[in-house]
């Protein structure tokens, strides 16, 4: 009841800023599209369906493999993939296995009870921790089994405070966990949660597969001529402002810039702060930009892939508060890794810096010193390398684990 009461008012301080700010304008726009999205979609045999939810992007990566091995293992598996960010819905909009894309209704029950009537699902996958309470409430009551897929919790989360508002109880409603860590099946345990078992994480074997699939494009073919390259990986305007001073024509290795938004407004004003001529992946010319330094990632998608080019890479979103980005897809490819300041609730990042293959900056100065230090020195390169590449490595198999206990439940 408090929560649902909460969540009205937010809702109404949403639509107010609305009128203001136009992304909380698009956001809400999105869900406008859900109707339409499952109007046509028709459930009366009661065929095997898969509800998946994600939050963005990155769950969405992560869960591949998962989806691939159950449908291979049950055929005739239709999957509907629902969203809370933009991002996430626009990274799945070409996924073939799935019947239906869309995003996430508000966490209302009656929009929440409208969409399970319409799709019918046999079970939903949550990933990592998309904990909506109506949600939950509503597919329990449904009596459609609930699984939580790489979980990972926190002691300072709602869940396990003394006064959590019956927060605790939505978990309970989950048939069963597969966590990241021996600490998240302690935590759930505390509130006499058992159905829990520690599998991993799926990011693992998602940025191997990407290792393993990983093509040659033309554009970088062309651009990079060499394996000389630094990649600046989901920057943000706060990377920006400190690396690319650094950025000069006489530089030894070539600099591709995949920032995290490529709207417009975003890709000019990163435009303003490159010091050097540079190209744009969406309007590459192969002869007028051939012998460019700087190339700017203006697509999404790519990232993961161009790692394979670089000689070491930085990974942005530590450097201010916008949170520190997945640092798993350059290290499969056995490079240093350079990140922000703001690093040490990241348990990965943390364990990866303390083993030595990941180095951290915070100012101009700092990040030229290790620049050049990683440019000139091969030796430190392929030792910070191997770290990182062991690191994710000995990680994977995440998959196999859950598919082998999702299997009893799916028959």
């Amino acid at each position: 009841m408090i929560y649902s009461l909460f969540y009205e008012f937010s809702l109404i301080i949403i639509k107010i800023f609305s009128f203001f700010i136009p992304r909380i304008k698009s956001f809400l726009n999105t869900r406008s599209r859900i109707l339409e999205d499952i109007k046509n979609f028709n459930n009366s045999k009661n065929d095997f369906v898969l509800w998946v939810h994600c939050s963005s992007m990155g769950e969405f990566e992560q869960i591949k493999p998962l989806l691939k091995k159950i449908k291979r293992f049950k055929p005739i598996t239709d999957f509907v993939i629902t969203f809370f960010s933009e991002s996430g819905y626009r990274s799945a909009i070409n996924f073939s296995d799935a019947k239906i894309i869309t995003y996430l209704p508000f966490d209302r029950k009656k929009e929440l009870n409208h969409f399970i009537d319409k799709i019918k699902p046999k079970a939903l996958l949550l990933i990592k921790n998309e904990f909506w309470p109506n949600l939950i409430k509503c597919v329990h009551k449904a009596d459609i089994k609930i699984f939580s897929i790489s979980s990972t919790f926190r002691k300072s989360q709602i869940f396990f405070n003394l006064f959590s508002f019956g927060m605790a109880s939505v978990l309970k409603k989950i048939n069963y966990f597969f966590v990241v860590n021996e600490n998240d099946k302690f935590l759930l345990e505390t509130l006499n949660i058992s159905t829990v078992k520690v599998t991993g994480d799926t990011r693992f074997d998602r940025v191997l597969e990407n290792y393993k699939s990983c093509k040659n494009d033309k554009v970088i073919t062309k651009f990079l001529k060499n394996s000389n390259n630094f990649i600046i990986g989901s920057s943000w305007m706060e990377d920006h402002k400190i690396l690319l001073s650094s950025c000069k024509n006489e530089t030894p290795l070539n600099w591709i810039i995949a920032p995290h938004k490529i709207d417009s407004k975003s890709i000019a004003d990163l435009e303003k702060l490159i010091p050097i001529d540079y190209a744009k992946w969406s309007t590459f010319d192969f002869e007028s930009d051939f012998n460019k330094k700087v190339l700017i990632v203006d697509e999404i998608g790519i990232l993961s892939s161009l790692y394979k080019f670089s000689k070491f890479a930085y990974v942005g979103g530590g450097m201010g508060n916008k949170g520190l980005h997945n640092i798993l897809e350059p290290a499969v490819f056995g490079i240093p890794i350079i990140i922000g300041k703001n690093f040490h609730r990241y348990p990965e990042a943390l364990e990866m810096y303390k083993l030595g293959g990941i180095l951290s900056v915070s100012t101009k100065n700092e990040f030229r010193t290790i620049w050049e230090k990683l440019t000139k020195n091969e030796k430190i390169c392929l030792k910070m390398g191997k770290v990182n590449y062991d690191f994710v490595r000995r990680r994977v198999g995440s998959t196999d684990k859950i598919i082998s206990y999702l299997n009893q439940f799916l028959i």
